[in-house]
């Protein structure tokens, strides 16, 4: 299914005032839970610049892919399954460990959840959203 940029703006907007409307201060928490982080030092910055610049749950979700489907995705990446299994395992010990990097995976998680519940309570509306992007208007 391939949404244009009209659905998935709309999508977005969707989502973000499904979340908005059930926690007024939603929008803002994100913002001020990453301000607590700028304080903060990653204790291995190796590790720490792809859960900076990554969404963690995405992150994890992408290095467990099927070897086929990850080939696909991201032709230019050569990592094996083993390879990314070892990163994805590094990364969620490294979380474990350095406060700043376990507090922007504990923020993502959050997003996520909030996301998958807006979805699930509005299924009937988010259906509605895509539909044009199925051919099912």
């Amino acid at each position: 299914m391939y949404m244009n940029t009209t659905t998935e703006v709309g999508l977005i907007a969707l989502l973000s005032g499904l979340i908005h409307e059930r926690d007024n201060d939603t929008p803002f928490q994100s913002s001020e839970q990453g301000d607590g982080l700028k304080g903060l030092t990653c204790s291995e910055p190796r590790l720490g610049r792809w859960i900076e610049g990554c969404d963690f749950p995405f992150l994890s979700e992408t290095l467990m892919l099927d070897e086929r489907v990850f080939a696909k995705e991201f032709p230019g990446v050569t990592m094996t399954a083993g390879e990314r299994r070892d990163l994805a395992k590094a990364l969620e010990e490294h979380c474990e460990t350095c406060p700043r990097c376990g507090g922007k995976r504990a923020d993502d998680l959050e997003w996520q959840a909030l996301v998958y519940k807006a979805i699930a309570e509005n299924k009937q509306l988010i259906g509605e959203a895509i539909a044009p992007a199925a051919g099912r208007e």
